[in-house]
């Protein structure tokens, strides 16, 4: 086996700074046969992902999917999930699906890294389809298998094509939201366009980081992730009502925040939990409006007025009062599509007034049992049959409205959706299977 000198100068050695795993003793070769060798120690299990680099740019990873793990199972692919500790050689063989295999300037490198279960990457995927659930991981976007489709609203073809999209049907796109630790400002200032009352700025830090669906659930996800008799649909899942989601709010012990994250057997989050192993939940209102804004101040996530929400929101005078496929418009800048306008989103809390102080991870009172909080909009108002233009307040960032769980819509609009969270830190089962 020959060493290529310029691929080990250049391979990358990528840890998470601070976080127990390490990668020991890490070497990247290449033999006669331009077969790519990387071996390494791993010091305990962790999630692994990677990349490959000419001259500091990623050649994509639809064109490294036939690296193979030759310590472990020679058919699997070695990253983007947990893997055990101990010693691995990853092969890779660049002929199988890179055209032409050279290298740019004779350069190419290898970025592995190693990611704790508290600190895991940016993106996580479950496959629905999958018996075993287990979840896959991506540093970014863009490597995500097939990555995430989109089309121009107006063409009818290629909105069609979404209806057989993975990550609108049998697969979960879910973004790790930055938040713990983070001081922000949640409601509006008073001088904010549209601002409505019930909408006191006040300093809210959150404690932990969380996972945030970038879609609201679709009919098609909801029949295979909740065990909803739906037909396949891209378009998000309506007439949801609070209590099909948790189960009853006010009984038996299974009502938040008095009862945590307790939610019936027999609930949609219920069966939901049973099938992938994870906690999923509603997004507290803080988490909602943290999620929404992605860092943003305005009155939307875009920072802009309303005259340009056609690029972010689905509204009755951009795109009629009906509903769309999922992720047609613009996502946040953390990746989020449709936080404004589509489906009005279920909340955890139970609503009430602002109390105008600062707070950390706020859960809500604990004195309106029966009146859950709802986000996004729009909530429109018919006029003849049709939504007049006023609908834009609602989506704002900041605009909160209510209802009584167990009503599945307010009569004026789409119907009650959802967006589901888990926290970005994995269960037991991952850590020790």
């Amino acid at each position: 086996m020959k060493k290529i000198a310029f691929v080990i100068a250049s391979c990358a050695f990528a840890l998470v700074a601070g976080a127990a795993p390490e990668l020991a003793d890490y070497t990247v070769e290449q033999n006669a046969d331009r077969m790519v060798i990387v071996s390494f120690i791993l010091t305990e299990k962790a999630i692994l992902t990677m990349d490959v680099f000419t001259n500091g740019v990623s050649i994509g990873a639809e064109n490294y999917q036939t690296f193979r793990d030759a310590m472990t199972n020679v058919d699997e692919f070695p990253a983007n999930k947990a893997v055990a500790a101990g010693p691995h050689v990853f092969t890779w063989r660049p002929t199988k699906e890179w055209p032409g295999y050279h290298f740019a300037n004779g350069e190419f490198s290898v970025a592995v890294k190693a990611w704790s279960f508290d600190a895991p990457p940016d993106y996580m995927v479950i496959d629905g389809s999958s018996v075993s659930n287990t979840p896959s991981f991506y540093a970014k976007a863009d490597d995500i298998p097939g990555g995430i489709k989109t089309a121009d609203p107006d063409d009818a073809d290629a909105v069609s094509a979404l209806s057989s999209d993975p990550y609108r049907t049998t697969r979960l796109v879910l973004r790790k939201i930055p938040a713990a630790g983070v001081k922000w400002a949640m409601g509006s200032p008073e001088n904010e366009a549209y601002r409505q009352s019930n909408e006191t700025q006040h300093y809210v830090t959150l404690t932990n980081d969380y996972y945030v669906s970038i879609y609201p659930m679709t009919f098609t996800q909801c029949r295979l992730f909740m065990n909803r008799q739906d037909n396949d649909s891209v378009h998000p899942k309506h007439n949801m009502a609070y209590t099909t989601l948790r189960g009853s709010y006010n009984t038996e012990g299974y009502c938040w925040p008095g009862n945590g994250h307790a939610v019936t057997s027999a609930s949609a989050l219920g069966y939901m939990r049973r099938r992938t192993g994870f906690e999923f939940d509603l997004l507290t209102e803080a988490e909602w409006e943290y999620a929404c804004r992605a860092g943003t101040s305005g009155s939307w996530s875009n920072d802009g007025t309303k005259d340009n929400l056609s690029e972010i929101a689905w509204l009755g005078y951009t795109g009629g009062a009906k509903s769309h496929v999922v992720g047609l418009k613009k996502p946040n800048a953390w990746g989020l599509y449709d936080t404004h306008g589509l489906v009005q989103e279920w909340c955890l809390d139970q609503y009430a007034p602002y109390a105008g102080v600062a707070e950390i991870a706020p859960e809500g009172t604990t004195t309106n049992v029966t009146t859950r909080v709802l986000r996004g909009g729009p909530k429109g108002v018919r006029v003849n049959n049709s939504y007049g233009n006023s609908n834009y307040i609602s989506t704002r960032s900041a605009y909160r409205t209510a209802d009584t769980g167990t009503k599945t819509n307010d009569g004026n609009t789409n119907g009650y959706g959802v967006r589901v969270c888990i926290q970005a830190s994995m269960p037991g089962w991952m850590r020790e299977r």
